[in-house]
């Protein structure tokens, strides 16, 4: 691999035999091994690392809500891994404290690999935020397996993993509220950051509304809520002083949900210093799955004491799948949660073959699997699978080798499969790319119909869906226009009638439309003949709060979109709402750059680079330049002032318009100053347009406030190439040619190259 081999690796271990066999595992990378930290400080000067492997013996191990300290320091890129001896036990402390990874005694040829991917995914991103946010998920993935320990041991983890997940996140607080039935109120299970008063604030507030406040959070999208003193959000109860004391800001609230019901939810909060930004969305949602995942190991420990019995039932219910085969994929043991991941939720598994059984997209890699040694697991595969409900999900397959006791053969192999539905993980991910490489791509090059097929192609291949197609409405609002519009077959239509389809019924009600069967439902039609389809969903996008267009996406038969489906939709569809604003608020910039804010046209520098086009353009063989000032102008500011000569001066300017093409240029050049740019005419053409607007201008007064004036112009005429092939040498020409014009009385035409 091109990046493992840029990668430079600093291994600090006084344990030989291990600092060897570690060496060994490091393949192609650029490898560095010593036993203490001067001899490292010296290698350090001389190449930093990017890779750094350390023994906890040589580093000072963190406090529960310290940090671990290095004699030296490195670079922020740089990915620290520290390694424990056998028997030093549950250590997220050092995830919490700036190391990207821990290793466990006996480090593994896996281990050695994983790290250095997780090095190379960080070398390969240049921005400090993408670098983070890695670094940030890594940490989170090993630190959920220490917090569900820690849960698993000890009645105090809450607050200990709280503090570690505030510090990994970067947030100044975060709590954990539930639901208390009987007063109706929120309680705080544990909060760091937060002071008393704050807690005993929410919790009062809260008393008699907190089932509204939790309604209020699950039917709202998952956004931050403004904390400010005035805010009418009514999730809002903390009191204003002290949140105010504090600098909060934001508070970003995601439910924790136990089977059916919503318990609480994890509010992490932010302030000016620690702003909240949508692209750590993802990290959030690692984080309320993480504390989720260890409720439920902490009531199942709590339970164990009440009864034995009580606790195999929590285990059974878990979210994680827990399936054992033999060899050939017989299904030997599962719990109910395997069953409902892989499709079976009416029936056991036990006794089915797991790669018939299971209803996946792509085959899983089971000769791969059935190689494995005992001990060892594979790495996570991640694979579409269609539940009975006909949702898309995608469920992690990781799978360890192990042998348990069989009457016939003594210990015998057998398959342990965890499997884990990363449906809502992978997808704000892929959104979460989807949207930044959209706002790069417009923000780079401006092209709205490239973002569109971009849009389109990756909703597609990413999310699973049978078509996905961006339409506009025509200027008449009677059609769609196709923009981009993916489908594994051909299109048989790129434009229809508004007043068709489920796109029609969602312009008519103003509204987005999720058709879950589209065979229920009347004003479904087929967008090409085979397709079968199940579900449908209808994004408007909007202009200033009024419908442009649609965002269309139709899935397989077999294949039930739902509200997280339209979620994502609308989600995309606001990007884009937004993109096309700024592409819209761009060009108006850029047209405000080049016009003249009294009259409305062209200004000097609009000029200049029309007339730069001209003498470089091959295609355009002749032009003609004409420089226009008033006579008697200065006189008329004088007597009339200047509001009434700019009064003139818009008037006259509309007059020059009318009396050109649609292809002219017509140009404010200075002050009374005006200029046109006509293209592939003659002088003869010239000389007749000239004249024509010296007559518009002469033969009607211009009127302002009853006032009537009289005015003329001169002209000076220049003709490209013949007097002149660069801009400036045609402005010159054309100027003292106007001033021969001025010096004959004015009201005439004089050429570029006459004598005066």
């Amino acid at each position: 691999m091109e990046t493992e081999s840029r990668l430079r690796v600093l291994v600090v271990d006084p344990d030989t035999t291990r600092r060897e066999r570690i060496v060994g595992f490091l393949g192609n990378a650029s490898v560095a091994a010593v036993a203490d930290w001067e001899t490292a400080r010296d290698i350090v000067r001389q190449e930093p690392p990017s890779l750094l492997l350390v023994a906890s013996e040589v580093v000072a191990r963190p406090e529960p809500l310290g940090s671990a300290h290095l004699p030296f320091e490195l670079a922020e890129s740089v990915v620290k891994v520290v390694i424990l001896r056998e028997g030093e036990g549950v250590t997220p402390e050092f995830l919490a404290s700036g190391f990207h990874a821990v290793l466990y005694d006996p480090v593994t040829l896996v281990d050695c690999e994983r790290v250095l991917a997780l090095a190379s995914a960080i070398l390969e991103h240049t921005a400090d935020a993408a670098r983070r946010r890695l670094r940030v998920m890594e940490a989170l993935r090993q630190l959920e397996v220490e917090v569900l320990a820690l849960a698993d041991v000890t009645p105090n983890w809450l607050g200990r993993s709280l503090e570690l997940l505030r510090r990994l996140l970067g947030a100044p607080a975060i709590a954990l509220w539930v639901l208390v039935d009987g007063p109706d109120q929120l309680r705080c299970r544990s909060a760091v950051g937060l002071p008393d008063q704050y807690v005993a604030g929410v919790e009062q507030g809260s008393l008699g509304r907190a089932k509204e406040i939790l309604d209020l959070l699950v039917q709202a999208p998952l956004r931050p809520i403004e904390l400010h003193p005035e805010s009418p959000d009514p999730r809002v109860v903390s009191p204003v002083d002290v949140r105010q004391d504090l600098g909060l800001r934001h508070a970003l609230a995601i439910p924790l949900r136990e089977g059916a019901r919503i318990r609480g939810f994890m509010a992490v909060y932010f302030s000016e210093q620690a702003p909240f930004l949508s692209e750590d969305l993802p990290l959030y949602d690692a984080a309320a799955s993480i504390l989720a995942a260890a409720l439920a190991i902490s009531r199942a420990r709590h339970q164990l004491v009440v009864s034995q019995h009580v606790l195999s039932e929590l285990i059974e219910g878990l979210y994680v799948g827990v399936v054992v085969c033999d060899l050939e994929g017989t299904v030997l043991m599962a719990n109910r949660a395997a069953a409902r991941l892989i499709g079976l939720a009416d029936r056991s598994p036990v006794g089915f073959s797991l790669p018939a059984v299971v209803r996946t997209r792509t085959e899983l890699p089971w000769e791969t699997w059935r190689q494995l040694s005992p001990g060892t697991t594979s790495d996570a595969v991640i694979v579409q699978v269609i539940t009975p409900d006909h949702r898309l999900r995608e469920i992690e397959f990781r799978v360890q080798a192990i042998e348990l006791p069989d009457e016939r053969a003594g210990w015998a192999p057998r398959l342990q499969v965890l499997l884990q539905d990363v449906t809502l993980e992978r997808r704000r991910l892929l959104e979460l790319e989807l949207l930044q490489d959209l706002t790069r791509m417009v923000t780079d090059h401006r092209d709205l119909d490239a973002a569109f097929r971009m849009v389109a192609e990756r909703l597609q291949r990413d999310f699973g869906y049978a078509l996905v197609g961006l339409a506009v409405l025509s200027p008449d609002r009677q059609r769609f226009i196709g923009r981009a519009i993916r489908t594994e077959g051909a299109v048989s239509f790129n434009e229809w009638l508004t007043t068709r389809g489920v796109t029609g019924r969602a312009l008519r009600e103003n509204r987005s439309q999720l058709v879950v069967n589209v065979r229920e439902d009347p004003d479904y039609f087929e967008p090409l003949p085979g397709l079968a389809v199940e579900s449908e969903i209808v994004v408007l996008l909007r202009r200033w709060g009024e419908p442009i267009g649609v965002l269309n996406i139709e899935s397989n038969a077999g294949h039930r979109l739902d509200e997280e489906d339209l979620r994502l939709a609308e989600n995309v569809a606001v990007h884009l709402e937004l993109l096309m604003e700024q592409v819209e608020l761009t060009d108006r910039l850029s047209r405000q750059a080049l016009t003249d804010p009294l009259t409305g046209l062209a200004n000097r520098r609009a000029l200049i680079d029309r007339l730069q086009q001209v003498t470089r353009d091959r295609r355009i063989e002749t032009a003609a330049v004409m420089l226009i000032d008033f006579d008697g102008f200065k006189q008329l500011n004088d007597q009339r002032g200047h509001l009434f000569g700019d009064a003139v001066l818009q008037q006259v300017a509309d007059r020059l318009v009318q009396h050109t093409r649609p292809d002219d240029l017509v140009a404010r050049y200075a002050g009374d100053e005006f200029a046109v740019v006509v293209v592939d005419v003659g002088l003869s053409e010239a000389v007749e347009v000239a004249e024509r607007l010296r007559r518009a201008v002469a033969r009607e007064p211009v009127v302002h406030e009853d006032v009537a004036v009289n005015l003329t112009i001169s002209i000076g005429l220049a003709i490209y190439p013949d007097h002149g092939k660069t801009p400036d040498d045609l402005i010159r020409v054309a100027d003292e040619a106007m001033y021969r014009a001025k010096r004959r009385g004015g009201n005439s035409i004089a050429l570029a190259g006459e004598p005066g």
